[in-house]
This record gives C-alpha cells, structure tokens and sequence, in this order.
C-alpha cells in the first residue's frame, strides 16, 4: 500500500522518465509502458483516463507502443501527479530526510538521491520500479544505481552532468561518507539512514545524532587511572579546550595491552567532560564484521554529522584496521614475533582525516608499534595504559564483587589485587563468571587462573612479602644485612640500585622483599624468563616496559637471574646481546626508583653493569653458628654437632627439609633431619666459593 506522498514520488519518477524516454531512449518506452499497466491499481490510475478500447491486461504483450498511445500515457501521468502534488504531504520518512539535509547543508539533488535510495531499500513498488529499468530490454550492463547508468538521472529529473559531479570525490554525499561508490561506480549509502524510517517523527529529534552509536556508559571510575595521573589529567585539560575552542584535529592514541581499560578510559573520560561520546565501525549495517572501506566510511560521516560545535567526541577502537602502515602487506613474521595484516591505503588520505577533523577523537590500540610513523606523529597526545598497581587493582576487585554480590571482606580484595596481576578486564570476566553459577572467592580465584594461563601462560606466584620464618640473623653478606636496612630506611632516599650475589637459596630475593617491606613499597619482580625474547629487539622493550610498569606503580623494581640479562658484552656473539645490555645500562641510570638484581653468578656480569649499581652485596653459605639459629627456627629443636660440619648450607636448604619432613613425619627427629641437610649439600656442585664481586 502506498501512501500518498509515495505515489506522488513514483508518479513524479514516471513522469521525468515519460518525458525524456521518446527522445533519448525510445527502446524504454516499453519498459514503462508495460510497468504502469502492470501496477495501475497500485497507483491509483483512474479508468477514466484510459483510452477508449484500450486493454490494460493485454498492453504489456505488445511490442511496441504507438506515439497516440505514448502521448496519452505521458498525459495520463502528468495529470496525476498535478493532482498528487494539490495536496501533496511530505510523510514522515520525506520530512525526516530534508531535516538531515538542511542539517548536513545537502543540496536538492544529494536529497533527492538520497531519497531514491532509501525508498529502493523500505518499499516494494519501488524496488519494483528500478527493476524494470535495470533489467529491461536495453541498458542493461550496468547495475541501475551505478554513476554511469543513463536512466536513473533521468527518472531523477537531474542532468547526466549534474548527476555524476554529485559522487566526485569532494562532493558532500561522498566525502560525508553517506554514499559510497565503488570501483565499478556503483552506488550505495549507508545503511544507517534507514533509522530515518524506524524513528518517531519528532520536531526535537536530533537527526544527525539518531545515526550515530552512543557509547555504552563506563564501569571504571577516575580514580582507577590514578597510575596514570599525570597523563589522564592532561589529556582531559586538552580536551576541554579542544571542545570550547572547536580546534580541529585532536586525536588522541590511547594503547596498551587488552583488557588494561582502554575503552572503559575513554568513557570516563567523557563522562567526565560531560560530552556525547559516540563509537566509531563497530560493526557494518548488518551486524558483521566490517570492513576498513566500511570504517572509513562511518568515520567519515560521523566527523560530518558532529561537526561543527555539538561537543562530542568519537571513540575508534582498534585503530590498527585503518592506521596501520598502508604501504607493508601480509608478514608471515614480524619482528615483534606474531603474524599480522596491515591494510592498504593512501597515506596522504589518512594523514588529512586525522589532520582536519573536526571533532576531537579517541583512538586505541593494542599495539600501536603497528601503525605507521606518519600517522603516530599527527597524535596530539599519547597514553600508554598499563595493568594498574596493587592498590587500584584491589579498588577494582571491591567494587566489581560487590556489583556481582559475592561477599569479600578489604583482606580478601587486597590479597586477590597481589596474588593475581591481571587487567581489569581479566578481574571483571571472572567474577561476573563466577556470579553466573552463584560462586564464591574459591570459584573468582579458578575463573582468574584459567583466563590468566591462556592469556600470559602459567607463571608461578609473585610473593610481595619475604618468605615464611625469614631471618635477616640468617643472612650472611659482606655488609651487616640488619644496620644496611636501617641505615636505608632513615635515609628516607629511594634511588638507589642493588645487585645481589651468591649461591642460590642464600636470601637475595628475600632480602630484597624485606628491603621493601621496610620501605612500604611493592615489589615487580621480573625472571630473565619474562623478558627475554627470541625476537630481535623485544627483549629490549620488555626490559623499558619492566622500568616504566615499576615507575608507574612507584614500586621496587627486581630482576632475577640478571647474568641472563647483563652478561659481559666482551664474550658477546650476537648484536642483540650487546644491545639488550646497554639497554639495561641505560634505564639503570634514569631509573627514580629502587632498583635490584640477582645473580648466583656475579662474576659473568658485565664490568660496565657493576660501577653503576650503588650497594654491591655478596652473599654466602651459613656460618656454622648461623647454622645453628636456623635449625632451631625451621624445627624448634636444637642443632646436633653434626651439622658445624655442613659448610654449604643455606636458609633455602632448612625451608626444602622442612617441607620433605612434614611428608616424611620427621620433624621431631633431628638426626633425621641433620641428615636430610646433609643430603641437600652433597647434591651442590663441589667448588669452593669467595664472598664479593
């Protein structure tokens, strides 16, 4: 059923094309001629307007039409459409549309392409309509909407030339991204005009805005960027001014790896602002994955529609899609160690979207090492977002549990924030999971390992504290381990560098947490294992991602195993090797904070590596009196003779034997126990070892 300001559009399309048909096409006349007979009670076509004896059941079969009969066709529609458009009523959808247009400065013959279009896509008779001139007898190599077909700037009433100029590159269909046309010149618009259609037809709708996609609203608060204080609080300052002013080209990268907040910063931050934030090529008209053409499209015409002075800001999520380097193609390996694809593309066109739009934009990334660098130096500002430190994590966790009614006492969040260091993302998937089934803590903590090992791999605890019975009377070093610590802590100074060497189980490691503990600072404790790679160049940004996560969380900073990563350059086989040393050498010495390494083997260290730590400490294998002390710590017995005569022995031997006692029910027998400390040092390799470097 057509309602009357749609039968006076397909009439007034019938009459364009019986006007010009008997001239420039007259191989069409047919077409149209048997289209009306076949429609003419849809259209509301009087009998009195028919010709005497004519048979409209049997026009469509002749095969050609006469002149007195096309006249009278031609006449027959002219008179209608008068009469159509006496009391013509644009309908909602017409009323909508020249809404848009006078909002997008849309000149008549962009609407009225925009209105064939949209009708082909919501009504019947007019897919009818553009059928029977598409597959017709003639003209029937191109698709009907294609730049290039004859017939539809006729039916339009726009000539050819006017028609073509309004898809050229910089036309307002074209560069707003409401219509774009292919390499073959075929013509499609966004599918999003059809919410002109769907939508109440109110006087206070924003029509430019109803095609956009509000972002969903946040979950994270401000304050959970506080790891980031510095950097959020600039670009907010940006922002504000970016949005009084109507500067344009703001962009701003925020990157990171998944699940660290980078779309939740984005909310906040609007939010924050008090601003529209809209997201960007989510997905394509159909629900789909869409694709960089599609994204492009939609960036485009959400930059028009926003523009200029509606205070908004666009959010586009992986700017890897369309930001990536245009010119490098499919690598089967990069050198950051994984496959991936980058897009092609004009860099010149990508430099002016991001140069000139009008509406300030946020881009993330997972890894923004991918895009190009031309595109990288048109960012007005750049945050890297890391996982948040102990203290926000826990944030995170209270308030995520208490949304999903699982009871958690501040000890309970606290210890999960240190036991498990993953992202928000990764903290809010599990407890929501273990919401689902009605869980507890037990069913958090099995949800955040199982997604933490097919995230990062399965990686044995970090502890923040010293391990259970430490005592610093237990550990022997070349400087008095308890007056070191308190000469530190009343200091009050926190850039200070330590390198700790010895046998392994001597306390280095927990010497170090102590230190902290002494200091109420945090430990990140990084193995070689964490930052070396076999990919030329990773390890080195690991080892500054390791530097920059410790500055960020103001905690001390420890790497085990240091002689895998500070080996002497002068036995060095490889470039790499060289470089990942000076690497190290040089966040040593802008480093504001604690900084440690460990090492059983100080004496493959790097000479360059040990002038530029402040305290260089040896550790060694207890003295027979310390020996002693730990025996009766670890077992609340008294030492037998026999074990003075153990040289070897370390405070990580007592905790080993303590724990085969247990299972072996030998923790009141202490010739038993001498003997499984004895045990412990035959199985040491047998050299003699020197305190100091």
């Amino acid at each position: 059923m057509l309602n009357a300001y749609e039968r006076q559009l397909i009439l007034f399309y019938l009459c364009n094309a019986a006007s010009r048909f008997h001239r420039a096409f007259p191989g069409k006349k047919e077409d149209l001629a048997e289209w009306v007979a076949e429609n003419r009670d849809i259209l509301a076509l009087s009998d009195e307007n028919e010709e005497p004896g004519e048979h409209r059941e049997t026009r469509h079969h002749e095969k050609e039409i006469s002149a007195q009969e096309w006249k009278h066709l031609r006449e027959t529609l002219e008179k209608e459409h008068a009469a159509a458009c006496e009391s013509e009523k644009k309908d909602h959808t017409a009323r909508l549309l020249r809404r848009f247009g006078r909002e997008m400065d849309l000149a008549p013959e962009d609407i009225a392409i925009l209105e064939i279009l949209l009708r082909h896509e919501t009504h019947p008779i007019f897919v009818s309509l553009i059928d029977s001139f598409e597959s017709g007898r003639h003209y029937h190599r191109h698709r009907f909407f294609n730049v290039t077909h004859p017939v539809l700037p006729c039916i339009l009433g726009i000539p050819a030339s006017t028609f073509r100029a309004r898809f050229a590159a910089d036309a307002p269909l074209v560069k707003s991204g409401l219509v774009s046309v292919d390499d073959d010149g075929d013509i499609r618009a966004v599918n999003r005009l059809l919410r002109l259609v769907s939508v109440p037809d109110d006087s206070d709708l924003d029509v430019c805005r109803l095609l956009l996609d509000a972002a969903t609203p946040g979950e994270l608060e401000w304050a959970d960027f506080d790891h980031v204080a510095e950097d959020r609080d600039q670009i907010e300052k940006m922002l504000k001014g970016a949005l009084s002013t109507g500067t344009p080209g703001v962009n701003i990268l925020v990157y990171g790896p998944p699940g660290t907040g980078k779309t939740e910063f984005c909310k906040t931050l609007a939010a924050r602002l008090g601003t529209n934030l809209y997201s960007v090529g989510e997905e394509d008209d159909s629900g789909d994955d869409p694709s960089r053409k599609e994204r492009l499209q939609e960036l485009r015409l959400a930059q028009r529609l926003l523009a200029p002075g509606r205070r908004s800001i666009l959010l586009f999520d992986e700017m890897e899609d369309i930001l990536s380097d245009p010119n490098s193609g499919w690598m089967p390996f990069s050198s950051r160690g994984f496959p991936h694809l980058r897009s092609g593309g004009s860099k010149v066109f990508l430099n002016r979207l991001l140069e000139r739009t009008p509406v300030p934009t946020l881009w993330t990334s997972n890894s923004a090492w991918a895009t190009c660098q031309t595109v990288l130096r048109r960012m007005t500002f750049a945050l890297e977002l890391r996982k948040p430190p102990s203290q926000v994590r826990a944030r995170i966790w209270e308030r995520e549990l208490a949304r999903h009614d699982i009871k958690a006492t501040e000890q309970d969040t606290r210890s999960l924030a240190k036991e498990f260091d993953v992202t928000p993302g990764v903290a809010s998937g599990a407890i929501a999971a273990a919401g689902l089934c009605g869980g507890d803590l037990a069913a958090v903590r099995l949800g955040v390992r199982s997604l933490a090992k097919v995230i990062s791999g399965e990686k044995p605890p970090t502890n923040q504290g010293p391990p259970e019975r430490f005592d610093l009377a237990l550990v022997r070093a070349d400087i008095a381990p308890v007056g070191f610590a308190d000469r530190i802590v009343e200091s009050g100074g926190k850039h200070f560098s330590l390198c700790l060497q010895g046998p392994p189980g001597t306390g280095k490691s927990a010497f170090v947490r102590y230190l902290a503990e002494r200091l109420g600072l945090q430990v990140t404790q990084k193995r070689a294992s964490d930052l070396m790679s076999m990919w030329v160049g990773q390890t080195e940004q690991q080892i500054a991602t390791a530097f920059s996560e410790a500055r960020a969380e103001g905690s001390i900073l420890v790497f085990d195993e240091a002689d895998s990563l500070l080996a002497d350059r002068q036995g060095a086989m490889h470039s790499w090797e060289v470089s990942q040393v000076n690497e190290m050498l040089t966040w040593m010495e802008s480093h504001p904070l604690p900084f440690a390494c460990t090492t059983n083997f100080g004496e493959n260290l790097d000479p360059a590596t040990l002038r530029r730590f402040t305290f260089k400490i040896a550790l060694d294998y207890l003295t027979p009196n310390q020996s002693q002390a730990a025996f009766h710590t670890y077992f609340a017995l008294k030492a037998p003779p026999e074990i003075d005569d153990l040289s070897t022995l370390t405070p990580g031997d007592f905790a080993v034997v303590r724990r085969k006692a247990e299972i072996l029910g030998h923790l009141q027998d202490a010739k038993a126990l001498a003997e499984l400390l004895n045990d412990e040092c035959e199985a040491k390799p047998n050299h003699s070892r020197r305190m100091g470097f």
